[in-house]
């Protein structure tokens, strides 16, 4: 009985002490390796979506890092930035379209515009070039190389950061939709302008606010034709100077007709 006890006690031992040895073993292993962000190998890294870079866990250690996550994306310095420039859709583009994930002029040559426009300083809007009264519609006028209306049109201005047409313009929209109903014109083009303040994507839908009041107001003063609107936001300034008195100016939508 004695036996069979010892027997039972020396392999308890050797059980204890080889689970002791696997547990140092593991021990030294956990030891030796590196503690984020220090890295032997891209497996130290996972953890964090970083490879390792010089012993080092980084964002990158080229563009595939960057891109898988987004096309606009490069690696820089072992960080993930967006390239200049980049886009996905005409929607990062603002100011013109999205070509082979880069922003380019909305238009280059004519073709490249609707019906009825042409492509002038990289932009579409409707084709109103001329040299005399002869290349414009019955009742339009040729002035400044643009067919317009005999009567005039007026510039409608508004108040800083706002789209409402204010009360002392209205009687110059008005003034404005009586002359459009005179005139033979077939189309109506409404552009929203802004002051240099702000950013350009929100000047840009400022402009466009601007020119939607004014277009709509027309349209409910019987006008016919009124058809898309453009806003230039703050790139065609009316005045140059960083002043409220230029600004005034330049919180505006120009009415043009074809």
């Amino acid at each position: 009985m004695m036996q069979k006890t010892t027997v039972r006690t020396e392999s308890l031992v050797r059980s204890s002490l080889g689970a002791l040895a696997i547990t140092l073993a593991l021990s030294a292993l956990a030891a030796c390796s590196p503690s984020y962000p220090n890295c032997d190998d891209d497996g130290h890294c996972t953890s964090h979506n970083e490879v390792c870079v010089d012993g080092r866990c980084r964002q990158c250690r080229d563009d595939s890092q960057c891109t898988r996550l987004d096309i606009c994306m490069t690696c820089q310095a072992n960080e993930c930035v967006r390239k200049p420039g980049c886009c996905k859709s005409d929607v990062d583009c603002p100011e013109g379209r999205c070509k082979d994930n880069v922003c380019g002029p909305e238009c280059t040559l004519n073709s490249d515009c609707p019906d009825g426009e042409r492509c002038k300083n990289g932009r579409c809007g409707i084709d109103t070039g001329c040299t005399s009264d002869a290349q414009c519609p019955n009742g339009l006028k040729c002035k400044n190389g643009e067919c317009t209306t005999a009567c005039s049109l007026q510039v409608v201005y508004f108040d800083f950061d706002e789209y409402a047409i204010r009360l002392d313009q209205e009687s110059v929209v008005h003034g404005n939709a009586e002359c459009l109903k005179s005139s033979s014109q077939t189309a109506v083009l409404v552009e929203g302008h802004t002051d240099e303040r702000g950013s350009d994507e929100y000047n840009l839908t400022l402009g466009e606010r601007r020119a939607r009041s004014v277009a709509n107001q027309y349209t409910l003063l019987g006008v016919k034709g009124v058809g898309r609107v453009v806003s230039y936001g703050e790139e065609k300034p009316a005045c140059s100077g960083e002043n409220e008195s230029c600004w005034r100016q330049n919180r505006r939508a120009e009415t043009k007709v074809r």
